[in-house]
């Protein structure tokens, strides 16, 4: 009864329940095979027995494995862990500290599966060689710190490697001499290129692997393992895995759609959702992202402006055809700026990570920014006349002094320059449409909202700036006569009717006579001036540095009487006179054949004298205060005890009354100067007990035209009611070490500084910047602070050549010639005097010291009252 055939439906197959042990085979079978067959793949993939070797590029072989066709379909899913839908990644860290460099690259093998991390490319920009740091670099690469193999993480003893090598991940490249952060970048994405062309010729790489490059910031890190997949799902859309053609498969298909953007990380800590941005003096700047970027958002990242440069992101093939790598943007801030406007206006632009953080050590003590010459380099390669004058009044608003032909100039010198590249504009977007449509804010405005959905056009631009400035830049007459610089004739000009946003009338600044040279306008354009008005940052005298003296009962609260030595100056007493100047040695033979006194007809500027001693020193100060110290307007000596007969003031400072603390005791001495004497005086001069000024010649040098312009920016003469005024720090120059990158004013012969570098290095540098270092270096303190400014050394040599601010006495320069192994090389490895290694090109003999020389060094005593009286005609006869 039971003999019947199962029941089938009717018309239809049979029930797919009704043979239940049959169909649990089949199900049995098919996981098998689910599981197995990526693996046998795999091994016939891996193994390739018959590959052949074809001639490859530049003449190297190339390898070429018979599943070149079937690993394409294999990155589909990245069987490998990587491919082109989850690239490896390149890292470039540019540095030149290697603490900082270290604690970056630390990160990067904490943070990411090994198996996708393709190069470290490492560049010490600045740095000769750190053996030292290679080995550490190595160490990490080898396994020494925390990493992760996939899920896994790992740590190998001894750095070893162990079972698992991971081959060599880190490449260091030392630039002794330093070219900035565009040129070291791209000078890593050349090596990151070439070895990725190697790979693919070994057939170890496949060419659809479009490698994805991280710039990384010394001394930033990641902060955790989420970075990777946000950074890869933002620079590479996958395709569908499912439905392969045979078309996808042919030897010319990308299997992966790659974007040409880039990615910009978070900071941690840093308020979440903020775009960063600049204005028109390209001044960086962070915002809220406007209702426009949020609706562009994706809810993973959103659109920024420009780069925020602690860590971005783009695929290696996105760097490379860029149309403009200039390496002469030496900067952070260039390189991050110039890079944006080239995502931005000729690729895909720049996406904002909501889950890819770093973190940093430092953060910024100020904004970025750039100089008028640097700008107008930007304004040059990427805008219209249009644009470009959008930065000339946005620079005008800043610095009075600017007018259309220096800005015309800048722009013409910036595009005489080698590595300007022509016809971006042409090329790619306009600046107009990055600023209407990114970057919204440049103009100040709010988006309207309504008129933020309206697409943007071409038509109607703005009418030009330039047009309404025109009699400012050209004289009033005919046609030709209302051309505007470098404009063909017979093209019409027209003159706009927008006389309500034009500047104040002013007359035309003065010309100095002759114009600082390239260099000083060079070194002067770094900094930014600033507002020279009183600052008070001293707290309530509450802190160092700011906790003031304390007079001869140790009291706190004393205010120094700067005058009184002027006011009541003591006789010059020199009882072995006449023996002193009847000995032609080489110091008479400097000061009487070639160093002159000058002073002033008119003085204008004021003049205070800063000493530092302690109490056993005191008996150094009365040659001074009989000599020199009583032409300054201004004068005190900084000591660890107060004695009003000499000027000593007890200066309180942090750390103890040493010679390896006299950093805390400058700094302490600085604040003290600012707080209470900045307003009454124009500059100030600072160096020990052993050191002999010529004040007049320091009156003459900073009342002259070149520094007077210096001050004023570099172009015009003051008119005398400047509220701005840009940092100088006048002193004699070194190269620390011979490092032409870490220049620095030698503390022996002083430096002097104007109202402007004083206040930035007391109210901007000192409160973050080394507040609890204990070291002997003040001056090389000093000049970091002020770099961190863009405040550099400015070149005081005379227009001979001859320096200023001597190191030594007058008569050793006379007579010092460098040792043989120190010519002409001083940064020879055999040449072990410091005093060349450090110079910057000296002359040698009567030739080096200038006519109107400031100061010389290991001046005491006697040799102190010797070289004044024969400076001032003090000797009882005339010289022979």
């Amino acid at each position: 009864m039971n003999s019947s055939p199962p029941h089938r439906r009717r018309n239809g197959p049979p029930n797919p329940y009704d043979n239940p042990s049959s169909d649990s085979w089949k199900a049995r079978i098919f996981l098998i095979a689910a599981c197995v067959w990526p693996l046998i793949i795999l091994i016939f993939f891996t193994a390739t027995p018959n590959a052949h070797v074809n001639d490859g590029v530049d003449g190297e072989k190339q390898v070429v494995h018979p599943g070149l066709n079937l690993r394409k379909m294999l990155d589909r899913v990245d069987v490998m862990g990587y491919g082109p839908t989850h690239p490896r990644v390149a890292v470039v860290v540019v540095g030149e500290d290697a603490p900082n460099v270290e604690k970056s690259v630390k990160s990067v093998f904490g943070n990411i599966d090994m198996a996708r991390l393709f190069m470290i490319s490492v560049v010490m920009d600045g740095v000769e060689s750190d053996p030292g740091l290679e080995a550490r670099l190595a160490e990490m690469n080898a396994g020494s710190v925390p990493h992760w193999h996939g899920l896994t993480k790992d740590k190998h003893s001894n750095g070893d490697g162990g079972d698992d090598p991971h081959g060599q991940n880190v490449n260091v490249v030392f630039n002794k001499n330093k070219q900035g952060i565009a040129a070291s970048r791209s000078d890593a994405v050349d090596f990151i290129s070439m070895l990725s062309k190697r790979h693919e010729m070994k057939g170890i790489k496949s060419p659809e692997e479009d490698l994805i490059l991280l710039f990384l910031k010394s001394g930033v890190e990641l902060e955790d393992r989420s970075w990777l997949g946000a950074i890869t799902s933002a620079l590479i859309v996958p395709p569908p895995i499912l439905g392969v053609g045979e078309s996808d498969l042919a030897e010319d298909q990308t299997v992966a759609m790659k974007l040409a953007n880039a990615v910009s990380f978070g900071m941690a800590g840093a308020k979440s959702d903020m775009a960063a941005s600049f204005d028109y003096t390209f001044t960086y700047k962070e915002e809220t992202p406007n209702s426009r970027y949020m609706a562009m958002s994706n809810g993973e990242s959103y659109p920024s402006p420009v780069l925020s440069g602690e860590a971005m992101g783009m695929r290696l093939q996105t760097f490379v055809g860029l149309p403009s790598h200039d390496p002469e943007m030496f900067s952070e801030w260039e390189a991050n700026l110039d890079l944006s406007l080239n995502l931005w206006l000729c690729a895909d632009g720049i996406d904002m990570l909501t889950d890819a953080i770093v973190k940093a050590s430092e953060t910024r003590i100020e904004a970025p920014r750039l100089s008028a010459l640097q700008a107008a380099r930007f304004a040059a390669a990427w805008m219209s006349e249009t644009d470009s004058d959008k930065v000339y009044e946005a620079w005008r608003k800043q610095d009075r002094q600017m007018t259309t032909t220096v800005w015309h100039k800048f722009l013409s010198d910036a595009r005489l320059k080698p590595t300007y590249t022509p016809g971006l504009q042409n090329r790619c977007r306009s600046f107009t449409w990055y600023a209407h449509e990114i970057n919204m804010s440049l103009d100040g405005r709010e988006v309207d909202e309504e008129a933020a959905k309206q697409p943007y056009t071409d038509e109607n631009p703005d009418v030009s700036i330039q047009r309404k400035l025109q009699d400012e830049a050209v004289k009033a007459g005919g046609d030709e006569g209302n051309k505007l610089p470098g404009e063909a004739p017979g093209i019409s000009v027209e003159k706009a009717d927008d006389s309500d946003n034009a500047p104040p009338p002013r007359s035309d600044p003065k010309m100095p006579h002759k114009p600082l040279d390239s260099t000083r306008a060079e070194l002067v354009g770094r900094a930014q001036p600033i507002d020279i008005t009183f600052e008070d940052v001293s707290g309530g005298h509450k802190d160092h540095p700011h906790l003031g003296a304390k007079d001869e009962s140790g009291n706190l609260g004393y205010i120094h009487d700067e005058t009184a030595l002027r006011e009541n100056p003591p006789a010059y007493e020199f009882d072995n006179l006449e023996n002193a100047c009847n000995n032609h040695d080489s110091h008479y033979k400097m000061l009487t054949e070639k160093v002159k006194v000058k002073a002033p007809q008119n003085p204008k500027s004021k003049i205070f004298c800063l000493v530092y001693t302690i109490d056993s020193g005191h008996k150094n100060i009365p040659p001074i205060r009989e000599t020199w110290g009583q032409r300054c307007d201004g004068f005190m000596v900084g000591s660890n005890m107060t004695d009003a007969s000499i000027g000593a003031v007890n200066i309180v400072h942090e750390g103890p009354e040493e010679y390896n603390n006299i950093w805390q005791k400058v700094r302490s001495m600085w604040a003290y100067i600012y707080d209470n004497y900045y307003e009454k005086y124009d500059w100030f001069h600072i160096g020990g007990d052993d050191l002999y000024m010529i004040v007049d010649n320091l009156r003459s040098y900073v009342d002259s035209e070149e520094i007077q312009v210096a001050q004023n920016g570099g172009m015009y003469l003051p008119t005398g009611d400047e509220k701005d005024q840009t940092p100088l720090f006048l002193g004699r120059r070194f190269a620390y070490g011979g490092n032409m990158d870490d220049i620095f004013n030698s503390g022996g012969s002083g430096y002097t500084m104007n109202k402007a570098a004083l206040k930035t290095l007391v109210v901007k540098g000192m409160p973050g910047m080394f507040p609890h270092a204990h070291t002997f270096s003040e001056d090389t303190m000093v000049a970091r602070i002020l770099r961190k400014f863009g405040v550099f050394p400015y070149d005081t040599k005379d227009e001979d050549g001859g320096e200023r601010y001597m190191p030594f006495m007058p008569g050793h320069h006379l007579g010092y010639r460098p040792p043989p192994a120190c010519v002409p090389d001083p940064l020879a490895k055999d040449c072990k005097d410091w005093y060349p290694k450090y110079s910057i090109d000296i002359k040698y003999g009567m030739d080096h010291c200038a006519e109107q020389s400031v100061a010389f060094h290991y001046v005491k005593d006697n040799s102190m009252k010797r070289l004044h009286a024969l400076l001032y005609n003090k000797c009882p006869s005339a010289p022979q």
